[in-house]
Formats: structure tokens, C-alpha cells, sequence
């Protein structure tokens, strides 16, 4: 994909409105992988419209991607983390499997995945949550830098402009 800035090939691909919606999605996971390089899976979720769930778009791991049968994940279920992504944005789990917001995850989903580190940014609609980008860690734990949150924020940004439903 980038063969100049990651970003103004994100913001190019998105803007076109002839492009397929699942050929944005993989756009949008490939600058990720590109500009989060401590980022082993990365997923795009989309949130239902009373944002008490959310629906796995893609996962792209390993240069493939999967598109989820099924994997929703609902507030009353995981309150805690909705409480933090809605009400902050970001989630920033360098150890996810012991971090408060995150912590809810770990015997379902982070240790059958062998998942260390989570980052999550959400994407909106005005100012209206669409969904989350999701940056994961496999194998160990990462510390996430302030220039990977910088970065996921920009692609963030990037997908609100442009993305649609």
C-alpha cells in the first residue's frame, strides 16, 4: 500500500466513493500496521446505533485478513471498557490483562489469543461514536508510545472524515 505518506494514502483510498466498503476497511488496517509496527492484530469495529455494542468488521493479522462470524461485544457485558472508550476515546492497556478497563477481557478473549497489549481509538461521525480501531500485542506485552497514539488518533481522524457505513 504506502508509497508515499501512510496518511495521505489513507485519506486518497477513503475519499474515493467508488471504493468497496471491505476495501476500506483492509485500507484503513493496513495503515495501521504500517505506522504501529508493535501492532501483531489489528481489528475495526463498528457500533450499533445506541452505542451499547460493537461488531467486528475485519481483523487483519498477519497480513490476512478474517471477517468475524458474529463477534459482538456488548456494554452489559463489558461496562467497564465501554465506559472508558466512550467516555475517553482511547484505551491505552500496555499490560491490558491487568489494566482496569481492559482487565474484563483476559480470560475470554486476551489469553486464548495470547494478547498482551491493547490499544483502542475511537472513529465518529460528528461527534457521534461510529466505532473503534483496535491495536493489539501477541506474545508479549508492548509499551505503547505517545507517537502509536499519536498515530492511531490520526488514522482516527483520517477514517471520521472520510468513512461512512
Amino acid at each position: 500500500m504506502v508509497t508515499t505518506d501512510p496518511f495521505t494514502e489513507l485519506t486518497l483510498a477513503l475519499s474515493k466513493t467508488t471504493l468497496a466498503k471491505m476495501s476500506k476497511h483492509r485500507e484503513i488496517c493496513r495503515c495501521v500496521d504500517y505506522v504501529i509496527p508493535k501492532a501483531n492484530r489489528i481489528t475495526l469495529w463498528k457500533f450499533n446505533p445506541e452505542k451499547t455494542a460493537i461488531t467486528c468488521l475485519v481483523l487483519y493479522e498477519n497480513q490476512v485478513f478474517h471477517v468475524p462470524d458474529n463477534l459482538v461485544l456488548r456494554q452489559d457485558d463489558f461496562p467497564v471498557y465501554f465506559d472508558a472508550v466512550l467516555k475517553n476515546d482511547v484505551v491505552v492497556a500496555s499490560d491490558a490483562r491487568s489494566n482496569p478497563d481492559t482487565l474484563c477481557f483476559t480470560e475470554g478473549y486476551f489469553k486464548p489469543n495470547n494478547i498482551h497489549s491493547l490499544l483502542d481509538y475511537v472513529f465518529h461521525d460528528d461527534l457521534s461514536p461510529l466505532g473503534v480501531i483496535c491495536c493489539e500485542a501477541t506474545g508479549s506485552a508492548v509499551t505503547w508510545s505517545q507517537q502509536d497514539i499519536a498515530a492511531l488518533k490520526r488514522v482516527a481522524q483520517t477514517t471520521s472524515m472520510f468513512f461512512t457505513w
